[in-house]
């Protein structure tokens, strides 16, 4: 099906030219209130494969470069038209304003933590409902981290080696002083080892908004 397909919100129309999507499209820019969206006119929706994926990232990360915010959006969001997406994105305006606001000015990484004994864990609980498991071993790096993460996202793996999963929303251009606080703290951390990707756009604290 033919449409509109929708990359990600931005902060502001991007300084540098926009160039191609992932199917080889135009991208363009749609400005519904304060919010603005990168776009393309596609044929059909691409589909989820690794190279396509990895496609759609580099868009998001060579656009990054001309605006402060960049909000991604979920991979193979399709709508009608343009007037189909302005009455998407209205529904949703003060929301998606302040997801984007939130992500404005950072980007996020990734630490990995594997090992054959599991990580203790504290269930977080508060107002009726659960809330992000709290990982006590990871204290000596939260504690060496300080002020540089914004917010912090734990998933936790079923089955070794793979245990945890933590996400950091840190400040754009942070991620060499990310990388040296994690590896001053990596004998804190034994009998586990972490592993870091990034930095990259904040996939994961825009789920809940786009």
């Amino acid at each position: 099906m033919s449409g509109v397909y929708l990359y990600a919100l931005l902060s502001a129309a991007p300084s540098c030219e926009t160039g191609r999507g992932v199917c080889a499209e135009q991208l363009r820019v749609v400005v519904v209130g304060n919010l603005v969206a990168l776009v393309g006119d596609v044929r059909q929706s691409p589909a989820p494969t690794a190279v396509a994926v990895r496609a759609q990232d580099a868009i998001l990360r060579r656009l990054a470069a001309g605006v402060d915010g960049v909000l991604p959006v979920r991979f193979g969001t399709l709508v009608a038209d343009d007037g189909a997406l302005a009455e998407s994105l209205e529904l949703r305006r003060p929301h998606l304003a302040r997801a984007l606001s939130r992500v404005c000015g950072c980007e996020q990484m990734t630490l990995r933590v594997w090992g054959e004994i599991a990580v203790p864990v504290s269930p977080v609980t508060g107002g009726g409902r659960e809330r992000m498991p709290s990982v006590p071993e990871l204290d000596p790096v939260r504690r060496r981290l300080g002020d540089l993460v914004r917010e912090e996202r734990a998933e936790l793996h079923a089955r070794a080696p793979l245990l945890v999963t933590v996400q950091h929303l840190i400040p754009r251009g942070a991620g060499g002083r990310y990388l040296e606080e994690i590896d001053a703290a990596r004998d804190s951390l034994r009998p586990w080892r972490v592993s870091v990707t990034g930095p990259g756009p904040a996939y994961v604290f825009a789920e809940d908004a786009a």
